[in-house]
């Protein structure tokens, strides 16, 4: 699947592919991963640890799952450094819920991954050598997908899917914010625009070194949240949603 999805995007950097053929190929390889056993079967739900077996929309959820973490990733990858240092806060909480649930084997991989970030961000940190572009968008995306699921088979299976929601608040605002922006305005709701959190700041007067670090806080503040529901097994997502 991360293959796929690294090839899709790599494809798409050098020969750009149309919004409609890279949904189609990102709803392939997510459909690819449930059959391999990465899918949301169930929810454990808080305060009454009572599981719900989600039968036949596991499926659909499983692929809502892959290709909006893919595409969030894609996303927010507007400014340099920021993709690759919100991927490496998730892929770190990952990692320890994956040692805490005693699944060695996605926090290792979440890890590795946080090594390749973290090498990546040497030349990636403005001022920028070198670019992520769709194909290491794409790859970060899936596979953040990928090791939340693999947390999610032991323990509670919401805690483990909830903590990284909460950690990508800032890019799940800021695309919420996007689409219904240019809803309102009656504009295509993917095309591009100035008007995103990163552009606010920027014509705010910060640099772009400084923006991104205003924006990595807020994502390590949103990443505590996700730590803390996860250690409550889910029991504080409301006091905090709220928050």
């Amino acid at each position: 699947g991360g293959v796929g999805a690294f090839f899709l995007g790599f494809v798409d950097d050098f020969k750009p592919l149309g919004a409609k053929v890279k949904l189609l190929a990102q709803i392939i390889i997510a459909m690819f991963a449930h059959e391999c056993g990465l899918a949301v079967e169930r929810v454990t739900l808080p305060f009454i640890a009572q599981n719900v077996e989600l039968g036949l929309i596991s499926l659909p959820i499983t692929v809502f799952w892959f290709v909006a973490m893919m595409n969030l990733i894609n996303l927010i990858d507007g400014l340099d450094g920021l993709a690759g240092g919100i991927s490496l806060m998730l892929l770190g909480l990952l990692a320890f819920v994956g040692f805490d649930g005693g699944i060695p084997f996605s926090a290792i991989l979440a890890i590795g991954m946080c090594g390749a970030v973290i090498g990546f961000l040497f030349h990636n940190f403005p001022p920028a050598k070198v670019y992520m572009g769709d194909s290491g968008a794409y790859l970060l995306g899936f596979t953040i997908a990928a090791v939340a699921l693999l947390n999610s088979h032991k323990g509670t299976v919401l805690a483990a899917l909830i903590a990284p929601i909460l950690a990508m608040a800032f890019p799940i605002a800021d695309v919420a914010f996007a689409m219904a922006r240019r809803g309102i305005k009656g504009l295509p709701l993917f095309r591009p625009d100035q008007q995103h959190i990163h552009h606010r700041l920027l014509r705010a007067g910060l640099s772009k070194r400084s923006a991104v670090l205003v924006i990595y806080g807020i994502t390590l503040f949103a990443m505590v949240a996700g730590l803390l529901v996860f250690s409550a097994q889910g029991r504080t997502l409301a006091i905090l949603l709220g928050f």
